[in-house]
């Protein structure tokens, strides 16, 4: 069987345009092997790992001051890659219909940007310490990395996709909102001791992996909903020792965990970011 190189979808005998992209599918060029998938099991999971460090680094305070103003021009550029990010999605969207899956090309074009998201909310977020710059392509010292794995999508599952987010994207919202004071906390002591606490800043780095795992399941990039993991992989046997991670010298993409062990503080403040989100959301929905 033959597919199309643009799209990747099945040519019909006969055929002599593609049905989805247009390309004409007579041209040797045209038609290629579809490219492996990581995994043939359409009811399988796709693993979206964020690496981040656990151990929260030394930052110039003069840096935590400013941080919003120095992340504004990634937020800038982030809105226009969003809008392209959209657009892609939604032809992700039509292919999937089709073959069952999101094309190599518009697969990898989505997670650089996710990657790119997930650098930009991990700095305002005061969690790393480098300004990011725009990381569309995994490096050998990402202050953040992130992998997806590519699997075959449930047709169905791609149909309702929509309604399928509104469970996740309502737990989105209160993570954002449950997260803004303790963003605040973490801002003010990071200004008075130039390093962030282990619990708070491992319990906004799993805000940070909910909602790129729940960007993931929103963009066709996993058929796994994004809920596994919350409240983080495991138990720490101790808490974190107090290593300082420098500035100049940010861990190797290789070096940062993507299976979290936190400690049971962190969980603790995890939990009470998703009461203050819980009640945050019923006070604007009540005023609404």
């Amino acid at each position: 069987m033959a597919y199309c190189a643009k799209c990747g979808t099945l040519e019909v005998e006969g055929q002599k345009f593609c049905a989805v992209c247009g390309a004409p599918t007579s041209s040797s060029t045209s038609m290629a092997p579809m490219p492996p998938l990581t995994s043939n099991d359409m009811s399988g999971e796709a693993r979206v790992l964020v690496g981040i460090s656990l151990d929260p680094p030394v930052q110039a305070r003069w840096t935590i001051f400013f941080r919003s103003i120095l992340a504004f021009p990634l937020f800038f550029v982030a809105i226009f890659i969003s809008i392209a990010a959209l657009c892609v999605t939604i032809v992700a969207w039509f292919a999937s219909l089709f073959t069952g899956r999101v094309p190599d090309g518009l697969q990898t074009f989505i997670t650089g940007t996710m990657r790119l998201y997930a650098n930009i909310l991990a700095y305002v977020f005061l969690l790393t310490s480098r300004w990011p710059g725009l990381v569309f392509e995994e490096g050998t010292h990402d202050q953040v990395s992130l992998s997806i794995e590519h699997v075959s999508l449930n047709r169905a599952a791609v149909f309702f996709r929509i309604l399928l987010s509104i469970p996740g994207s309502i737990v989105s919202v209160i993570l954002s909102l449950g997260s803004y004071p303790l963003l605040f906390v973490m801002w003010v002591w990071g200004l008075v001791t130039g390093r962030e606490p282990v619990p708070l800043h491992q319990a906004l780095a799993l805000v940070l992996r909910f909602q790129v795992r729940f960007q993931a399941y929103a963009y066709l990039m996993t058929p796994t909903q994004p809920f596994h993991g919350l409240m983080g992989d495991g138990e720490s046997s101790a808490d974190l020792p107090n290593t300082i991670v420098e500035n100049s010298e940010t861990p190797a993409t290789s070096s940062l965990p993507t299976t979290w062990l936190v400690t049971k503080n962190t969980k603790t403040l995890t939990v009470v970011i998703i009461v203050l989100g819980v009640l945050f959301y019923a006070f604007s929905r009540g005023r609404g």
